[in-house]
C-alpha cells in the first residue's frame, strides 16, 4: 500500500491515505508514457495546410502567347506550376492523418507510471469532497493557496480529479491558469505530466483503481 497526504476541505493535513500498490506503485515505463503522450498529442492534430491546384486557380484560361515563333518557352497556362502566382503542384490538400493507435494495456500501463512516479516524489496528494452551494473562485483559489503552501510549493500547478460532474467546482476553477478540475474518466498523460501537483479527491480513488488496476 502507498500512502499519500490525505487534506480536508480547508486544505488543512488530516492525516494519510492509503492507495493500492497496483496503480500507485507500479514499475514505471518512461518509454510508454514517451508513447502515450506523442499518440495524445498526434490525435488532436488536424490538417490545416491545402493549396490549390491548377483547377482551382483563377484565370489561364487563355494561351499567354503562341507556341512557336516567339523565342520564349512554350507555355499553355499562366497558372502553370512553374509560374509564380500559378497552382502548387502535389501540394497539401488538407487530407493529411495524424492518427495513432496504442493498445489499450500500453495506454493503462502509461498511466499507472505516472500515477505511481507522483506518488513516490511525493506530488500526489487525496482530499475529501467539496461541497459549493454555488461556484466561488475565491475558496477555491485559497484552498490552492493554502495546500501548497503546507507543501512548500507556492507556484506549482494543480490538478483535481473529480469522480463526478460537479459544475460549482468546475465553474469555480475556470477561470485559475494554473488549476484545472478533471473527470476521473478523462485522466490522460499529458495533463499529469503538465500539472506540478495531482490532488485526487477521495471518491475519485476507488474509480481509479477499478479501471487501472
Amino acid at each position: 500500500m502507498v500512502s499519500v497526504y490525505k487534506w480536508d476541505d480547508k486544505g488543512q493535513r488530516t492525516g494519510e491515505f492509503s492507495l493500492e500498490d497496483q496503480v500507485f506503485g507500479a514499475r514505471i515505463k518512461t518509454v510508454t508514457v514517451g508513447d502515450a503522450v506523442i499518440r495524445q498529442l498526434a490525435n488532436r492534430r488536424r490538417a490545416h495546410a491545402n493549396t490549390k491546384d491548377r483547377t482551382e486557380i483563377r484565370g489561364g484560361g487563355r494561351k499567354p502567347w503562341r507556341q512557336k515563333g516567339t523565342g520564349r518557352a512554350r507555355a499553355g497556362s499562366i497558372r502553370s506550376p512553374v509560374w509564380r502566382g500559378g497552382a502548387v503542384a502535389m501540394g497539401p490538400r488538407g487530407e493529411a492523418n495524424f492518427v495513432k493507435d496504442m493498445p489499450r494495456k500500453a495506454r493503462r500501463a502509461a498511466l499507472r507510471s505516472i500515477l505511481s512516479s507522483k506518488a513516490r516524489n511525493g506530488l500526489l496528494s487525496v482530499i475529501s469532497a467539496i461541497n459549493l452551494e454555488k461556484p466561488k473562485t475565491q475558496l477555491v483559489v485559497d484552498l490552492v493557496g493554502t495546500i501548497l503552501k503546507n507543501m512548500e510549493a507556492p507556484n506549482d500547478k494543480i490538478l483535481f480529479v473529480l469522480p463526478g460532474r460537479d459544475e460549482n467546482f468546475e465553474r469555480s476553477v475556470r477561470n485559475i491558469p494554473t488549476v484545472k478540475a478533471l473527470l476521473c474518466g478523462n485522466l490522460n498523460p499529458h495533463d499529469l505530466l503538465y500539472y506540478d501537483r495531482l490532488v485526487l479527491f477521495e471518491g475519485a480513488v476507488p474509480k481509479i483503481t477499478e479501471v487501472l488496476a
